[in-house]
């Protein structure tokens, strides 16, 4: 008997489209009376596993459909990679005994999965997440509270009161924190200084003028959370609300121009949305063929090619003057031809756009992609 979880390691045209029923409320998401790996029963014997067990079912119903709010995401995959993560805790040469090293598979994966699901069902998701991540909890569910609204929201209106009270409530500690603990004085410098965008964040009020203040909060606070417990638990913002709200995609972006921005946090976009395989394959061309670069800006450099992705993936990406995709070190102009390609295709079924369009849009994502791959300065 393969368990429920683990049926995401088929091929996909036999995977299941929903989960089975549970065996029962305190056993696993599959029969133990059919258990015959090592795994399976170390699941079975565990009540603890057990549970993380149904509990990913669950997210993984949930989190297969995309964050566009139609068709699947790219979960599957990811699903596949994190189990076969998981089968490795049961080999000769495994380092961990078995049921610590599931435990800590299960609680990252788990993770993954509520970030996944959080905007879609709150409920099932914010108790994981306070478990596994204390530290980042809040933040997420101040994000899931502020997605609830709408873009550009008035944050004054009485209807967000009880919603407003209680984001500021979950974010006041870090704004306290920030400044008062000299340790995140740069933070707080970035935050209270409202430079050339105008964008200054003193007091929880300042939240709430507009998105590009709840954004600019968020962008500074990766950096300063308390280390999370497990190596590996992301700490990732959902994309279901930077879809909802795209102005959060500049919570994940470079801001410190040092090594501080590898702690940013990111986003879930490319397990979250519908798969690209022809960009994941152009983007791991850029990535393997990057020169090496010296200083500590790479990092803002690596983390802005990042969000570049990441705008192709949302059809995002600003309108620019047509011109031919420049060309980089190890990319093919077939490689550029087949991401462009199913970019356009991607818009058209996930965008809505028409192909007129959507050719547009995937030039437009694919230049900046393009463009700024193997800058070092």
């Amino acid at each position: 008997m393969i368990p429920f979880a683990l049926t995401a390691l088929l091929p996909a045209p036999i995977a299941p489209a929903a989960p089975v029923a549970l065996q029962s409320a305190a056993g696993p998401s599959f029969p133990c009376a059919s258990a015959t790996t090592a795994m399976e029963k170390a699941i079975c014997a565990d009540p603890t596993l057990a549970a993380q067990d149904r509990a990913m079912a669950q997210l993984f119903a949930i989190a297969k459909q995309g964050a566009f709010g139609s068709g699947a995401s790219n979960q599957l995959a990811a699903q596949r990679t994190a189990l076969q993560g998981m089968r490795a805790c049961a080999a000769p040469r495994a380092t961990e005994p078995l049921a610590a090293c599931l435990k800590d598979s299960y609680a990252v994966r788990n993770q993954e999965l509520a970030i996944a699901s959080l905007l879609a069902a709150p409920a099932t998701a914010l108790p994981v997440l306070r478990a596994s991540d204390p530290a980042f909890a809040p933040i997420l569910e101040a994000v899931q509270l502020w997605s609830e609204a709408p873009a550009d929201a008035n944050w004054s209106a009485p209807e967000r009161a009880r919603s407003r009270a209680r984001i500021a409530a979950l974010l006041k500690p870090y704004l306290t924190a920030l400044q008062t603990n000299a340790d995140q004085s740069f933070g707080n410098s970035i935050l209270s200084d409202p430079g050339s965008d105008g964008i200054a964040v003193r007091t929880t009020d300042d939240l709430f003028r507009s998105e590009r203040h709840f954004a600019a909060f968020l962008n500074v606070l990766g950096p300063y959370l308390d280390e999370p417990k497990l190596v590996g638990m992301p700490r990732d913002l959902p994309c279901a609300a930077i879809v909802r709200h795209p102005k959060l995609l500049a919570a994940t972006g470079p801001v410190f121009g040092s090594t501080m921005d590898n702690f940013v946090f990111r986003n879930d976009c490319s397990d979250s949305l519908p798969p690209l395989p022809s960009l994941d394959a152009l983007v791991k061309k850029l990535n393997a063929h990057w020169p090496e670069c010296e200083g500590t800006i790479r990092f803002a450099i690596y983390s802005a090619f990042n969000s570049d992705v990441d705008r192709a993936r949302l059809g995002s990406a600003p309108a620019a003057k047509a011109k031919p995709l420049p060309t980089r070190k190890g990319v093919t102009a077939a490689d550029a031809m087949a991401a462009e390609r199913e970019l356009a295709a991607y818009y058209v079924a996930n965008l809505h756009a028409s192909p007129a369009a959507a050719a547009t849009m995937a030039r437009n994502a694919l230049l900046p992609i393009l463009g700024g791959a193997h800058a070092c300065d």
